[in-house]
């Protein structure tokens, strides 16, 4: 009986590990857009001291380069917050799994315990 609920106590432990390691990649990959988001912020504000710097113009503003870049970058966000809103939800959907899997889990280690504790206790007896 103990050898099974060692076993099962092993592979709660994995799926657990596994569902932790599926949030952390979820994390990662929120984060990753927040970076690249947070680039394009700083990008135009280099943007905006460079033009400064160089009283108000330059060839690319006269070109049309700085308009076409700025509707070009406020896309990027726009479809950077909406991954970033997905992963999000994915996030909170797989706060929940991991949630089940470290209950149990918990179930199990209690179980375990439980069983040892008894075995010594009946040992304890002999």
């Amino acid at each position: 009986m103990e050898q099974r609920l060692k076993k099962l106590n092993a592979l709660t432990k994995m799926a657990l590990d596994v569902e932790m390691m599926k949030l952390q990649q979820i994390a990662l990959a929120e984060q990753e857009k927040t970076d690249l988001i947070n680039k394009l912020h700083v990008s135009e504000a280099i943007r905006t001291a460079v033009l400064t710097d160089n009283g108000g113009s330059d060839l690319a503003l006269y070109g049309g380069a700085d308009k076409r870049w700025a509707i070009w970058k406020q896309k990027r966000v726009s479809d950077l917050n909406t991954q970033k809103a997905a992963l999000i939800a994915a996030r909170d959907e797989q706060k929940l799994c991991t949630q089940k899997a470290f209950g149990k889990d918990e179930a199990v280690r209690r179980l375990v315990a439980t069983a040892r504790e008894a075995a010594r206790l009946k040992q304890s007896r002999l």
